[in-house]
């Protein structure tokens, strides 16, 4: 029985020893390692310590010597002793456990401090971290700071220009608007003394004929016209005025190809497009004028500018019209400036007839032009239709601008002279047609305005 619970005894401090030594394997782990040595040498003396115990507790005790025994039976002898050596076992065991439990807990003490070591090493660890983490977000944040306040003050400089550049500018565009200004008193100067002069020449031809001389500004009177009309001129205007009836019944049609809007939305002009037709080239030229003043006042002063500008100072009526109150023949001389500067000269026979409908007026002509000097033997054949009706406002909404004209010309250069050079002086005389047709659209135009400004001046008057 003292054997078993010796073994079982032994048994227990083996599996304490086996316990200590697996936490520290496995929960210490490089700390094991630098004390290893310490710990297998207690391991093995506190194993050497219980050995040795437990062999004296196993060793038969000495009887004692100063006890006489009282007891000559030997089987009560031994069962005395038996009963004090097992006496003595459990002092021992308990004596045993008590230093096992101490040293068990001087073993934990120091497991425990070894986790509280490990775990200070790394929140100090840690907390080195946080601080380098710091610094960098730290020099970051300034780095950003300075970016900022950098921002900011180049923004501040770009905002605060310097006041003298938005004062020039401002005086720039002031002084643009008054030579507009002034650029447009001066045309309109200009073209109010056309109308005063024409005007002056229509009053004198009335009073004095066609032939009479003008007064010129100085008093001095000059002959008023050099051209003639000529045989061949009367048949080149009874040919025209044959074609007149034709070109009219054309003018829906002609409209309607170049994709005109019956309520257009504003006033345009296409520039001259170069066209051909087979072998025949051919220029085309369309102009769109919405204009602020009435249908009725706009058709009258229409067929009076295209009278007046063709009152050319060297200029010659063709007298065989039939309806002189709507048609119009007339040989007149104008001049262009050429490409270098010179004055070109062309001599013109033009046609013109008026239409008058219910909310429509049609005036439509043929011209020849005929090159002269160097642009001998050139020629360009002009017709032309001319539109003027009123606009109907509640679909296009423009009440300001009742009335639109509509003016469509086609140009056909002719030339006689098959040299380069007569092909290079036909592309120029081209050019000074065409110049030449714009400038009398742009006059007619003129004329028109400064008309319906004075008669509208009259009538508030």
């Amino acid at each position: 029985m003292d054997e078993n619970g010796d073994a079982a005894f032994l048994a227990e401090v083996t599996g304490f020893l086996d316990d200590f030594e697996a936490p520290l394997s496995h929960q210490e782990g490089h700390d094991m390692a630098m004390n290893g040595d310490t710990l297998l040498l207690d391991s093995h003396r506190l194993l050497a310590e219980t050995e040795a115990l437990l062999s004296s507790l196993n060793a038969p005790s000495p009887p004692p010597t100063n006890v006489e025994p009282s007891i000559s039976n030997p089987r009560a002898i031994e069962a005395i002793n038996t009963r004090s050596n097992s006496r003595n076992a459990v002092k021992e065991r308990s004596v045993i456990a008590h230093t096992l439990g101490e040293r068990r807990r001087e073993v934990q003490s120091a497991q425990i401090a070894k986790r509280r070591l490990k775990y200070r090493e790394k929140v100090k660890d840690e907390w080195r971290s946080l601080q380098q983490e710091e610094s960098a977000l730290s020099a970051e944040l300034l780095k950003l700071q300075k970016a900022r306040v950098e921002a900011k003050r180049h923004e501040v400089s770009s905002l605060a220009l310097p006041v003298w550049r938005s004062i020039a500018t401002r005086q720039m565009e002031g002084r643009l608007v008054a030579e507009a200004q002034h650029r447009r008193l001066e045309i309109a100067v200009e073209n109010r003394a056309k109308v005063i002069q024409e005007v002056g020449g229509m009053l004198h031809e009335r009073l004095y004929g066609s032939e009479a001389a003008l007064p010129t500004g100085n008093g001095i009177l000059e002959q008023q016209s050099t051209v003639r009309l000529e045989p061949d001129d009367t048949v080149l205007y009874e040919e025209y005025l044959q074609d007149l009836a034709g070109i009219y019944a054309q003018t829906d049609e002609v409209f309607r190809l170049c994709g005109v809007e019956d309520t257009p939305e504003a006033s345009f002009r296409r520039e001259p497009k170069r066209r051909r037709d087979g072998e025949l080239e051919f220029f085309e030229n369309l102009d769109v004028l919405l204009i602020p003043f009435d249908y009725e006042q706009t058709c009258s002063a229409m067929w009076q500018a295209m009278a007046l500008v063709h009152r050319q100072k060297d200029r010659q009526h063709y007298e065989g019209v039939t309806d002189p109150d709507n048609t119009m023949a007339v040989k007149f001389r104008v001049q262009c400036p050429g490409e270098a500067g010179e004055t070109v000269e062309m001599l013109v026979h033009v046609v013109m007839r008026r239409y008058v409908e219910a909310n429509r007026l049609v005036i439509v002509w043929r011209a020849l032009s005929e090159g002269e000097g160097e642009y001998t033997g050139m020629h360009s054949d002009e017709t032309g239709w001319c539109v003027v009706r009123p606009v109907d406002t509640s679909a296009s909404g423009s009440v300001e601008l009742p009335t639109v004209m509509q003016t469509f010309i086609r140009f056909v250069p002719m030339n006689f002279d098959s040299g380069a050079s007569g092909e290079r002086n036909a592309d120029q005389f081209t050019k000074l047609v065409v110049i030449s047709g714009e400038e009398d659209g742009l006059e007619v135009a003129r004329m028109m305005e400064s008309l319906l400004l004075d008669d509208s001046h009259s009538h508030r008057k």
